[in-house]
């Protein structure tokens, strides 16, 4: 027993201490304030815009209608009338044109332009094959 009691104080000071060490850790002792770093600002990235292409190949099946609806020309079939406009020394009828003709097109056409085309183009008559024409065209 006297063991007990000698050991008892020293038992008793290492449980209070791990009590004070615990609480300080948990409860009592503030660290010091940070402030945060201010947040990053998110920058986009900047990646070259594609050009656009200034001429266009004639493929086999093409029309001015087809080229001018593709999303590298024009992306809206209605402004095939500029691209004519532009190659009138190229093309004589716009419905007959011709697999390898490099065709101008226009760029930085205003919004008036691009209006006339439109009106220009819901006037021109529709394209009618002759008859007995064969035109395969395969799909792309």
């Amino acid at each position: 027993m006297k063991k007990f009691t000698k050991i008892l104080p020293l038992v008793a000071a290492i449980i209070a201490l791990a009590f004070l060490g615990g609480c300080a850790a948990v409860c009592g002792v503030d660290k010091p304030a940070t402030t945060p770093p201010p947040p990053k600002k998110w920058v986009k990235p900047v990646t070259p815009t594609p050009t656009l292409p200034t001429t266009y190949t004639v493929e086999k099946c093409d029309d001015l209608w087809s080229i001018a609806a593709k999303p590298q020309i024009y992306n809206d079939p209605w402004l095939w009338p500029l691209i004519y406009g532009a190659n009138g020394d190229k093309i004589k009828n716009p419905n007959k044109i011709w697999e390898g003709t490099v065709l101008t097109i226009p760029r930085g056409v205003s919004d008036a332009d691009k209006a006339a085309a439109r009106a220009k183009a819901k006037k021109f008559p529709k394209y009618v094959p002759p008859a007995g024409a064969k035109r395969y065209c395969p799909p792309k």
